[in-house]
């Protein structure tokens, strides 16, 4: 069987119709979901961008180890174990991140690559520009300085929106796909860097939800953080109708991907695919748009950004059908593989999602573990999410077999289960501490009142849990000390 994984980047569970959305920006993905097995609770397992890629391409978890970087040598890469099945492998992206010298190790096991460059402030265009438009001054005027006249000069050929990033990049996967659809296994990633910021888009998706016409507004603001003051300038001088700028567009960008999306999903018809071909369809994780005071991505990590949608399609287990199982990002790596017949799943903290898709179960976790390095642990069970703080005067380490730049504090030693060769402990500061938080998902879906003081007993059985997974990851002994977790230890 072939597998196709669709990865549109920051794409709001909230925005799509399949999950409760009523303003129809995504009728291509709802007409999926109506083949496909929709999954309820689904969850990012790290945050940002290429800790989502690390976890996705090789079914660990890694933000308790360490944040944003390479693949390890140690690492299975996906697309290298998809290829011992057989399958002929490829990539189509934009997302410039991959070739960054930050994030090496992710595209080079592929046996074939379709790269759209250009997105965001990828190195590209050096021409000595001066003037810009309005829409990229005003990037630069409101928190991002630099980014818009380095995008602008990036862009600044466009035309049309098949110009644009997703268009380019799904209709390249629709191309590959005329020339490979014929091998007898194939294995195929897409990935759109939208809906990721600048939310900078044409006609007619500039406005298609909104009447405002933006002038003097940015369509990238700033991250807002919302509990430490950080980057507050943006929030306190902005006003109602710039934030409903920003939101419409990117349900612009959002709508634009969908529509291309359906262009996909159209050439899976015309070469009558859809028998032998599993689809999935998800994100790394959303992205706030104003709500809570905040913008972006970042811990807390709320369900607005956490919750993430989910859509497969298998042949022999066909829908439509609702999995309410708890399941998380970890576990797309161990479900490709098995989906391709793999003879060998090295999956060292995801699990196979297909007994969910047969209905061999209906369940799958009793409860997720996702965060961001440096951070707290975030514990979302049906009933409650949890969000433990932390302790930076408890030192914090940042394993991986490579480092970039040498310290007389670097260690060495086989710190991470299943690894048997050495790897550097590297001491390294951690992020601006968050208040513990505890939220009833049932009667608080939006997670605005904190029940940490009224419901200490079910705060006492969340660490319980925590400190459960943790314990069966084998996380290092040092952070549950730090998480304020080691009186929750077994004796």
């Amino acid at each position: 069987m072939n597998v196709i994984n669709i990865l549109v980047d920051s794409m709001n569970r909230r925005f799509l119709g399949t999950y409760g959305c009523s303003s129809g920006v995504t009728p291509n993905m709802d007409r999926f979901a109506k083949r496909a097995a929709v999954f309820d609770n689904h969850f990012i397992g790290a945050a940002p961008c290429m800790p989502a890629r690390r976890e996705l391409m090789t079914g660990r978890q890694e933000f308790f180890w360490r944040g944003w970087g390479h693949l390890e040598p140690f690492d299975d890469p996906i697309a290298a174990e998809a290829a011992k099945t057989g399958a002929v492998t490829a990539i189509v992206t934009d997302h410039y991140h991959y070739w960054e010298k930050s994030a090496h190790g992710y595209l080079e096991h592929f046996q074939g690559s379709r790269f759209i460059r250009g997105h965001e402030t990828d190195f590209l265009n050096t021409d000595n520009i001066n003037d810009i438009p309005d829409w990229a001054a005003s990037i630069d005027k409101k928190g991002r300085a630099g980014r818009g006249k380095k995008y602008y000069n990036n862009v600044k050929d466009f035309k049309k929106p098949q110009d644009f990033f997703a268009p380019k990049t799904i209709t390249a996967a629709c191309d590959w796909l005329d020339k490979n659809h014929t091998h007898d296994k194939f294995f195929l990633w897409l990935e759109c860097f939208d809906a990721h910021e600048p939310f900078h888009v044409p006609e007619p998706y500039k406005s298609m939800f909104t009447k405002i016409t933006g002038e003097g507004m940015t369509v990238w603001p700033p991250y807002q953080v919302g509990y430490h003051g950080h980057n507050d300038e943006f929030w306190n001088n902005t006003s109602p109708d710039e934030i409903e700028y920003i939101k419409a567009q990117y349900l612009g960008k959002l709508y634009m991907v969908d529509e291309f999306l359906g262009k996909l999903f159209d050439k899976l018809d015309e070469l009558d695919l859809w028998d032998d071909t599993a689809v999935i369809l998800t994100t790394d994780h959303g992205h706030e748009l104003g709500e809570k005071e905040r913008f972006g991505k970042q811990p807390p990590m709320y369900d607005l950004s956490a919750h993430i949608p989910l859509m497969i399609w298998h042949p022999k287990y066909p829908g439509p059908k609702r999995i309410s199982a708890l399941t998380t990002a970890i576990d797309i790596y161990p479900t490709i593989l098995e989906m391709l017949d793999a003879a060998e799943i090295k999956s060292p903290h995801g699990r196979s999602l297909l007994p969910l898709l047969s209905g061999k179960t209906t369940e799958h976790r009793d409860a997720v573990v996702y965060g961001w390095f440096g951070c707290g642990a975030m514990l979302t069970t049906k009933e409650y999410s949890y969000f433990s703080s932390w302790d930076n005067d408890v030192p914090l380490y940042w394993y991986s077999a490579m480092y970039s730049s040498p310290s007389p504090d670097i260690t060495s030693g086989k710190y991470i289960p299943g690894v048997n060769s050495p790897v550097w402990k590297i001491p390294v500061k951690g992020e601006p501490v968050f208040p513990e938080m505890l939220f009833d998902r049932r009667s608080d879906p939006e997670q605005k009142m904190n029940l940490v003081k009224e419901r200490p007993e079910i705060v006492k059985m969340m660490k319980e849990k925590l400190v459960k997974l943790m314990l069966e990851q084998g996380v290092p002994e040092e952070q549950f000390a730090r998480l304020r977790l080691t009186g929750f230890l077994p004796n």
